[in-house]
């Protein structure tokens, strides 16, 4: 493919989007996502199509992020965008940000889209000159985008309150859908999603394994916390503002390097998914700012609470 990545952002990490571990939150990245986006529909000159006053919409399907090295506060970034593919009425399309100062990639972010009627969400083809212009942006993906620890082929979504509560998931999340978390349209923004799901980690009770980790690691007692490395979401539907979501969270077993959880974003009139996550994380050494090999007795710890055969 002849194409090639475009700017779409630059700016930093802000001090006060900074979470408990010191850096850059999720909800925060997802932010700058949003705003790359905007200026990638720009570019491809769909921007009059998909404005409140257009009549088509940019519905995200799915998305699978990385994150590869940390962004402290202060931390100089930009992100470039470019579309992976470009299909009758869908795309994948792919942000990268990256640190300013030493060009290390810092995250990379795919979303899969489909160009869709504002009101019925049917799909619709691309306009043409929309088609012409992606070829500019067409690209393969870098090495750092790919999957790792997860895979994106997901045959079906098959999360459920009735199928979450017969698992003993842990209610991880709730609440309504706020205005202020939502689009011109008035559905749930990517970032105010990734928020929800940021929240409800907590609830996961993660000090217990990483206790025991701290405490069995050779070299003594040592601060522990976790990173997330990896995130694949599958959206069934967008909630819109007045909708209530709730989180059931499971723990789905781990490596002697990484740690699988699922999040099923579930809506708790009908049972219905809005959504289903898979995320892999760390174990981070706070003081040293690496990842931490699992002991044995960690993993032992991270299974006994794990719910076997997790997923979407």
């Amino acid at each position: 493919m002849s194409g090639k990545p475009v700017e779409v952002w630059r700016g930093c990490a802000n001090a006060w989007e900074c979470d408990h571990v010191g850096h850059l939150n999720t909800r925060y990245y997802v932010v700058r996502v949003e705003q790359a986006l905007a200026e990638l529909t720009r570019r491809l000159e769909l921007a009059d199509f998909v404005s409140a006053a257009g009549k088509h919409r940019l519905l995200v399907r799915s998305q699978h992020m990385r994150f590869l090295r940390e962004a402290r506060a202060g931390t100089a970034l930009h992100a470039t965008g470019q579309v992976l593919s470009w299909g009758r009425d869908d795309a994948q399309v792919l942000f990268v940000i990256s640190h300013s100062v030493s060009g290390q990639v810092a995250a990379t972010f795919r979303l899969s889209l489909a160009f869709v009627e504002r009101d019925s969400e049917r799909p619709c083809p691309w306009p043409e000159h929309a088609a012409r212009a992606a070829a500019a942006f067409t690209c393969d993906a870098p090495e750092e985008a790919k999957p790792r620890s997860v895979s994106l082929d997901v045959a079906e979504v098959t999360a459920s309150l009735e199928r979450a509560r017969q698992l003993n998931m842990q209610t991880t999340g709730f609440g309504v859908i706020m205005p202020d978390a939502c689009d011109a349209d008035g559905r749930w923004r990517l970032s105010a999603f990734m928020a929800r799901v940021a929240e409800s980690i907590p609830h996961l009770r993660n000090d217990t394994w990483r206790n025991v980790l701290a405490n069995t690691t050779p070299g003594g007692p040592r601060r522990v916390g976790s990173a997330l490395t990896e995130f694949h979401a599958v959206h069934v539907r967008w909630p819109r503002v007045g909708d209530c979501c709730e989180v059931r969270s499971g723990f789905a077993g781990c490596t002697e390097r990484v740690t699988y959880s699922s999040h099923w974003l579930l809506d708790p009139r009908t049972g219905a998914p809005w959504a289903a996550v898979r995320t892999v994380g760390i174990a981070l050494d706070l003081d040293a700012r690496r990842s931490l090999p699992l002991t044995a007795e960690a993993q032992a710890a991270f299974r006994a609470s794990s719910v076997e055969g997790l997923g979407f």
